[in-house]
């Protein structure tokens, strides 16, 4: 019996439809863990003097042995971190910011301690390259490391040093957050004079300035362990994500020599699988972007009918398998 667990939050299609796939194959088991519902379920345990003893609460059942998993798709671990507007499942009486703050901090470092020390199965990926790799300044690196076509860029907080970057690229210069906002999307945007007149603005945090690549092709390349399956959308919009309803998408093959320079981003940033974003120029040539170590692919294969689940699944299986191919 092969053993899968997936780590994420509460409702997430993708882990109730990678389970489905998983039930179609023969000596599979898959537990889901929902992390915002671990306060007061009363079922997580861990034992200094019995690490057999240590157990987290699943979606279906009881609690499971955590040493029982082959492979652990760390998929949304963010549900046992607590932010308003966002409330974890802790009772409705408690209701001080303070206690809430207290409870789902003590949830998190009791759950990630317990798969840190008692899991010794497969990582999809470790809690700590998914961390690192979700950096983008880290993921700039490691693009330009792994041979790949860079956009100019400049993270800053410099008024001046912000205007200069804009001049170089004849103010055609794109804008990005470094980390999003949960309380609202925030998309890239296009640099406008205005934006450049505001110092106390400009100033307020530092934000991704990047030289705009131009285009409306862009690539999105789902790599799972050694297989990459690449879709290929077209989109007027500056950002296809939120214009799906505009974009077309198509299945595509990747050149070799960019399937090996991705496979040598996943490798520096230590990632077991991920998401890549980039933008084809008029010529045709990639251009990165960016990657999500767990980046959406179920709205890829509906629009695309390009089947993702299905291959995820199998990618989970031989992770699993791997450490005892290792071992033999």
């Amino acid at each position: 019996m092969t053993h899968v667990a997936i780590i994420t939050i509460a409702d997430d299609i993708h882990a109730y439809a990678v389970r489905e796939q998983l039930a179609r194959r023969p000596g599979v088991a898959c537990d889901i863990v929902e992390t915002d519902r671990l306060p007061a379920s009363g079922l997580m345990s861990w034992s200094l003097d019995d690490p057999a003893a240590t157990r987290v609460p699943t979606l279906d059942g009881p609690a499971a042995a955590v040493g029982d998993w082959d492979v652990l798709w760390f998929r949304r671990p963010g549900g046992v971190s607590w932010r308003p507007p966002h409330r974890p499942a802790v009772p409705d009486d408690v209701t001080d910011p303070a206690a809430i703050d207290l409870i789902v901090g003590d949830c998190r470092a009791a759950f990630i301690g317990s798969l840190l020390d008692g899991f010794r199965g497969a990582w999809v990926s470790h809690p700590d390259a998914t961390r690192n790799a979700e950096n983008k300044l880290v993921q700039l690196r490691a693009a330009r490391q792994a041979g790949l076509r860079v956009p100019a860029t400049l993270v800053s907080q410099s008024p001046d040093e912000i205007r200069a970057f804009c001049a170089a690229h004849g103010h055609r210069v794109i804008v990005k957050s470094l980390t999003g906002s949960q309380w609202a999307p925030l998309t890239p945007g296009v640099i406008e004079p205005a934006m450049l007149a505001d110092d106390r603005s400009l100033a307020l945090a530092p934000a991704i300035y990047q030289a705009m690549v131009e285009g409306q092709r862009h690539l999105r390349v789902h790599a799972f362990g050694d297989e990459f399956i690449a879709a290929q959308i077209e989109c007027p919009a500056l950002d296809w994500r939120f214009h799906l309803a505009e974009s077309t998408v198509t299945h595509t093959t990747l050149p070799a020599s960019l399937r090996d320079a991705l496979a040598r981003v996943l490798q520096l940033l230590g990632l077991r699988m991920g998401v890549f974003d980039l933008k084809l120029t008029s010529e045709g040539e990639p251009v990165w972007l960016e990657v999500n170590p767990q980046g959406q692919f179920l709205f890829v294969e509906g629009l695309g009918d390009l089947p993702l689940a299905a291959p995820f699944a199998d990618f989970l299986l031989r992770e699993a398998r791997q450490p005892l191919r290792a071992a033999a």
